[in-house]
């Protein structure tokens, strides 16, 4: 049984007199943020604007002894300040030290004791801060930055979020929005709030894709939009792929032209010589003119050098990684089964998406041109602010619609044998409520082990632990009776929580599931692909542990049965049966043991039991008759 509850908050219908509630969108962005709201006179986005007039402010915190941190876009001579800035905080947002051992980030972090957890933390003048703490900083400054633009107070706002965070990273983004004193109204996955931001929410049903390409990383997210409601049906992604790497590829092209190679350069020539790898793609993207090349210049070692790029060099240099990109969609296609003649629309976000090579790439491969009236780095921001618009009821009189996002991987139990039952499959929307019966193994079985995983897997040991919570005081039954009803919740934030009830006695046992370090996109990413390419062994090795499960049942039923009866069998019977079970408990020892040779070994005590259980049979009978006439049996 399953049921999917989708709750959004009452709203009342406005008259002309009341003020529109003050709620906000923010952008949560790894290198930048945003901030925007719905202006209450015209019903469009505003993006708030910093004192230089800006709308990305940096995601970046600096911190200076004796001094309050400073939040974006200011220039601090950090050496001769003592000053340290901590960029991309949100890469360490459930990391554990373990996850840092291969990082370049290494130096700056340290474990730090907080709310009784060991917790990951960077250095800083003011001592070890928290990536929640850092995150907390960022989010008070955008909260900051919308009052004055507002000039009132923030009643609520909606938080963007990475298709892939998983519920440690979330829980962590809501506990920094609290010490940024701001009420979340919803967190949502940032393809979904883009999907948001193009209306696609008032086409005719139909499905959608996100292609969103980033400075680091790629995302798609394929969305279903039926009567009103706006669900993410499969995502996929790179998160090595983005803006950075064409970077990359241009500026070692562009070395060949300079007296050393681009390993050889010092880090602030290698990030001089990127910068100006980014501006000729820039450029590029903007010329109409494929004939005319982008040019600019590089000071090194005090002489200037002349770069050139052609936009045919530009599409050699990139063409495979934009090929990438359209073999990931292709992927999440036929994860949401789907055929690409079904899409209705492309949206495409992320500023790499400029790129000319881009677009006539998705044209070429899909034959349809993609929607791009948004700034692609705005258009985040712009779709959580029209949803807290939306949740606090501002928009009830206008529009109504609802947003499902989707779980990345599957979540479930393990079951005997070190098996796992799935009881939410991966892609399914949120938020959601699942349940599924379990029972016991052995007879008078009294208490059982709740063991939460999550993966593609089909075994426990390929899959990753969660959480344990023990049932006890199950009443005493035969094997097989008691019923335990498992319930998986996961709410509109992907936070889950986990209840088991015995239904005889009604208690209930639960638990909220909050992993100790979480998943990073790449994570996901390889969870996902190891279950496709071991999906055949996978299920060969399933059906080995089934039967494995079974052969063990049939030796504890043989045990119980014989040390009752074993009376009825002659020496030479009872020792065959002996014999037969001992080889059939080495095999279930044996690792190496095929499915075929437990089914083999198993038949062979099946029929070695036979005679036996035709005695127990007729024994049971013959007490049954016994003293009766055939009067009494009439």
């Amino acid at each position: 049984m399953a049921l999917l509850q989708i709750s959004e908050p009452d709203s009342k219908k406005l008259t002309g007199t009341e003020r529109l509630k003050a709620v906000i969108g923010i952008d949560l962005g790894t290198t930048n943020s945003l901030v925007g709201y719905v202006d209450e006179q015209d019903a469009t986005v505003k993006i708030c604007l910093d004192d230089n007039g800006h709308a990305l402010i940096k995601s970046s915190v600096t911190y200076r002894s004796g001094q309050i941190p400073i939040v974006g876009n200011h220039k601090v001579k950090e050496v001769e300040k003592g000053a340290s800035t901590v960029r991309s905080v949100k890469r360490l947002i459930g990391k554990s030290m373990a996850d840092m051992k291969n990082s370049a980030r290494l130096d700056e972090v340290e474990v730090k004791e907080f709310a009784g957890k060991e917790v990951l933390s960077v250095k800083t003048p003011l001592g070890l801060k928290t990536p929640v703490e850092i995150s907390g900083e960022i989010l008070k400054h955008m909260k900051l930055l919308a009052e004055k633009n507002l000039q009132r107070q923030i009643e609520g706002a909606v938080i963007t979020v990475p298709a892939y965070f998983d519920d440690t990273q979330r829980q962590a983004t809501k506990d920094a929005a609290s010490m940024a004193g701001l009420k979340v109204l919803r967190l949502i996955n940032e393809p979904t709030a883009a999907a948001l931001a193009y209306g696609l929410e008032t086409k005719n049903q139909g499905f959608f894709m996100v292609y969103d390409l980033g400075g680091g990383t790629f995302d798609v997210s394929i969305l279903h939009l039926e009567q009103g409601i706006f669900s993410v049906v499969a995502t996929g992604g790179d998160t090595n792929l983005g803006g950075d790497d064409f970077d990359e590829l241009i500026a070692n092209h562009l070395a060949k032209n300079l007296p050393i190679s681009y390993d050889e350069l010092n880090i602030n020539s290698k990030n001089n010589l990127l910068s100006v790898a980014r501006e000729l793609k820039e450029k590029l993207s903007s010329l109409n003119d494929r004939k005319n090349d982008a040019v600019a210049t590089l000071t090194l070692n005090n002489e200037i050098f002349e770069l050139r790029l052609s936009i045919v060099e530009l599409e050699n240099l990139i063409g495979k990684l934009v090929c990438k990109t359209l073999k990931i969609c292709d992927q999440a296609l036929l994860d949401a089964g789907l055929d690409q003649s079904e899409l209705k629309e492309i949206v495409l976000v992320g500023g790499s998406t400029r790129l000319t090579i881009v677009r006539e790439s998705i044209v070429s491969h899909y034959g349809k041109n993609p929607i791009v009236d948004i700034n692609p780095d705005q258009v985040v921001c712009i779709g959580a602010s029209l949803q807290a618009d939306s949740l606090i009821g501002n928009r009830a009189s206008r529009e109504n619609w609802l947003l499902l996002d989707v779980t990345p991987l599957s979540l479930g139990i393990e079951t005997m044998g070190e098996l796992v039952e799935k009881i939410i499959p991966r892609n399914t929307p949120i938020p959601v409520e699942k349940m599924k019966e379990f029972t016991t193994f052995k007879d008078g079985q009294a208490g059982m082990s709740i063991h939460v995983v999550q993966g593609e897997r089909e075994l426990v040991r390929d899959c990753r632990s969660l959480a344990k919570f023990e049932i006890s005081n199950i009443p005493p039954m035969v094997a097989g009776k008691p019923r335990i009803v498992v319930s998986f919740r996961l709410d509109a934030d992907g936070l889950l929580s986990v209840e088991a009830r015995e239904t005889s006695n009604g208690e209930r046992y639960s638990i909220e599931v909050n992993p100790s370090f979480g998943l990073t996109e790449e994570d996901v990413e390889r969870i996902i692909r190891e279950s496709l390419d071991h999906s055949e062994s996978d299920v060969q090795a399933r059906g080995c542990e089934e039967k494995k499960l079974e052969l063990a049942r049939n030796l504890e039923a043989l045990n119980a049965a014989l040390s009752v009866d074993s009376g009825l069998l002659a020496a030479g019977e009872l020792e065959a049966i002996v014999k037969t079970m001992n080889e059939a408990k080495s095999a279930l020892e044996d690792e190496g043991k095929t499915k075929k040779e437990i089914e083999r070994v198993a038949t062979e005590l099946d029929k070695c039991v036979e005679p036996f259980a035709q005695k127990r049979m007729n024994d049971a009978i013959g007490s049954a008759l016994k003293g009766k006439s055939v009067d009494d049996l009439q």
